[in-house]
């Protein structure tokens, strides 16, 4: 990771010059691919979680097990997405030559719709945290995933 990558990240805009400097492609490379899978797990997860409840517990299901399972299948499927997140990267990255490499991460700089999508998790998953606790993390990594999703297809 590099000071330019963190400037790009944040939204303030690098010279040219200082965007064709990619130092480390493989982190660069393996944050984006940990943010997404951390997001994509936590929606399954607080998907699967009530579902399953619901199913286990037809009988003498109530609303605050199904909230619990909701946040504990979101923080399990978000765990699970941050140990993923470096194998996928390994696997993704031992089949690109370092020319490829460097091309997916400057392109990743480059393109609007994936730094907004990673700012927006990063950011709600921050606020969800310090605000509600676990609780607010998996309902910010969600609504980010849907909110981005739904305003690419607006365009």
């Amino acid at each position: 990771m590099s000071a330019t990558w963190f400037k790009n990240f944040v939204g303030l805009r690098p010279n040219d010059f200082e965007m064709l400097q990619v130092p480390n492609p493989k982190l660069e490379f393996g944050i984006h691919v940990t943010i997404r899978s951390v997001q994509t797990g936590a929606l399954i997860g607080s998907l699967l979680g009530p579902s399953l409840y619901l199913l286990n517990n037809q009988a003498n299901s109530n609303r605050q097990g199904c909230i619990n399972s909701f946040v504990s299948g979101g923080s399990n499927g978000a765990a699970l997405g941050a140990i993923m997140g470096p194998i996928l990267t390994y696997i993704s990255v031992r089949d690109m030559n370092t020319i490829s490499l460097y091309d997916k991460c400057y392109r990743l700089r480059f393109n609007e719709d994936y730094l907004r999508q990673d700012r927006a998790a990063v950011l709600s998953a921050a606020v969800g945290l310090l605000s509600s606790g676990s609780t607010g993390l998996v309902v910010g990594l969600d609504l980010s995933l849907l909110f981005v999703k739904l305003m690419s297809l607006g365009r």
